[in-house]
């Protein structure tokens, strides 16, 4: 078997349950140009200016909420990405909140199962033999039939 990849631990407030993920620098647009950027505030230009990449792949920071998944939370978010952990079984849902990283109930959001290289990322898990269809949500599944079903076709 090949090695694994590092796997950044879940650190979690028992208390509340919130999920604390260190690193992560957020980006909040706060309207009439400005931007709050890792703890400070920013005039839109400037910030432009010094960080070009905040900008270069979002044509609109409000609008464009990323799906993602891996064994580490992204080290760039902005306030509603969302964010499937796979180092643990069955996968976690997370959203960011503009600070952090918070566990969300799978079977009340479906947004994650948008991410077509999630689910393929599943399907070659189960080939595979890694994972068992039991770990699955019944969202999953289903997404995982219809992505079968539409590829059998091409």
């Amino acid at each position: 078997m090949g090695q694994k990849p590092d796997i950044e631990p879940i650190k979690e407030n028992v208390t509340t349950k919130e999920i604390v993920t260190e690193g992560v620098t957020p980006l909040r647009d706060l309207g009439n140009g400005y931007f709050e950027y890792n703890k400070g505030l920013y005039k839109r230009d400037a910030l432009k200016e010094l960080r070009p990449d905040l900008f270069s792949a979002k044509a609109d920071v409000n609008n464009q909420n990323k799906t993602g998944y891996g064994t580490q939370f992204p080290k760039m978010a902005v306030k509603g990405d969302i964010f499937v952990r796979v180092d643990v079984l069955p996968n976690r849902v997370f959203k960011f909140d503009g600070k952090k990283w918070l566990e969300q109930n799978k079977t009340m959001t479906q947004s994650y199962l948008y991410n077509k290289d999630y689910i393929e990322f599943l399907v070659e898990r189960i080939s595979s033999g890694e994972y068992d269809l039991d770990v699955l949500s019944d969202d999953e599944k289903a997404e995982i039939e219809a992505y079968l079903k539409s590829n059998q076709n091409t």
